[in-house]
């Protein structure tokens, strides 16, 4: 605790410089600590590069602004800018040790989310749960899974294995440990998580997972291709690495929402996914990620981590409100769906196509 410029609060130090937090309602709060550069300018489409450090007290009060986002729901929160790759911190005891801790990963049909969104608050969890938690944003859309020349595939989940990294880094100078970490999530936020427990790199990251609502959203490198160039040819820009840099990054993102709405009527080119909705997802590249899920975990690439999954109850009423459609889903909507995601038993991506969970 230090008071600086009038500025009161709990701090903690970290490998890049202390940081000052908030206290709120009996907890300590760090918002908006970097856990990584900002992917722009030189860094674009690039993996995730370390944070730099700083000197003195670097203050930690507000939430980092969102990445780039597509869709109808605009995103909330009032910061600007370019530092999107930040996570936020709620600890009971920021000076003990030892403390579970929980990161929770946001879903958003991986083409929006941001962790300032007050749906995320982790204040009550962190205080009842008695838990460290950490939220945290990281790239969706076109800049998380556009497949370019040039650029690695699926950079939003290399940014979220930067961020399980920052974790166990340094979560023990916020009264966490780092040897009890679960991550867990929703929707696409559940989904990456299905796809770090196959993921070899994220081995060591966490022990345990919470899955809820996983999609079934997989790209095959050709699919993830095809998606790209339709992109960059409404924009007039070649599908590169180079030549998307042209474009700047929030209307690279704007570009994508005519695309989402327009998907639905391109089943002949896009097979299943274009019912989804979602044209940008995890791409099964064949190296950070060499498979689904479906066909990783049988075979015990995740042993050692307690995994728990489920559902959550009328999920998807309010896209279907939303959308003009009925507020019930009938056995005709199940049987048009079953017949068009599940014909036939699949175990792995079909050529140009997803498999659905």
């Amino acid at each position: 605790m230090s008071d600086v410029n009038g500025v009161t609060g709990p701090e903690a130090r970290t490998a890049q410089g202390t940081v000052r937090g908030r206290t709120t309602d009996g907890l300590a709060v760090f918002r908006g600590i970097p856990y990584a550069q900002p992917p722009v300018g030189a860094l674009r489409f690039a993996a995730p590069a370390p944070p730099g450090s700083w000197d003195g007290v670097r203050d930690a009060a507000e939430f980092g602004p969102p990445p780039p986002q597509s869709g109808p729901i605009p995103a909330t929160g009032t910061a600007t800018g370019d530092d999107w790759l930040t996570l936020n911190v709620w600890s009971p005891d920021p000076g003990g040790s030892g403390l579970p801790v929980l990161v929770w990963i946001l879903g958003g049909g991986y083409v929006s989310g941001h962790a300032g969104d007050p749906l995320y608050d982790a204040g009550l969890l962190a205080r009842q749960g008695g838990l460290v938690v950490v939220t945290l944003n990281y790239r969706v859309g076109a800049e998380a899974s556009a497949q370019l020349e040039g650029a690695p595939a699926n950079r939003g989940l290399l940014d979220l294995i930067a961020a399980l990294e920052w974790v166990q880094e340094n979560i023990a100078g916020f009264g966490g440990d780092p040897a009890r970490v679960t991550v867990a999530g929703q929707s696409s936020g559940a989904g990456s998580i299905a796809t770090l427990l196959a993921v070899p790199r994220a081995g060591g990251l966490f022990r345990r997972a919470i899955a809820q609502s996983v999609p079934g959203l997989y790209t095959t490198p050709a699919l993830a291709s095809a998606l790209t160039a339709e992109l960059a040819g409404r924009l007039g820009a070649t599908p590169t690495a180079a030549g998307l840099a042209t474009v700047e990054p929030w209307r690279l993102a704007e570009a994508i929402t005519p695309m989402m709405y327009g998907l639905p009527a391109r089943t002949d080119r896009w097979g299943p996914l274009a019912r989804t909705g979602s044209p940008f997802s995890i791409v099964i590249d064949g190296d950070l990620v060499p498979e689904t899920p479906w066909t990783a975990l049988p075979d015990g690439r995740a042993s050692g981590v307690d995994l728990l999954t489920g559902h959550t109850r009328d999920e998807f009423r309010p896209f279907l409100v939303m959308s003009g459609g009925r507020d019930k889903v009938t056995d005709e909507d199940t049987t048009t769906v079953l017949n068009a995601f599940a014909p036939g038993r699949r175990s792995s991506p079909g050529p140009g196509g997803t498999r659905p969970g």
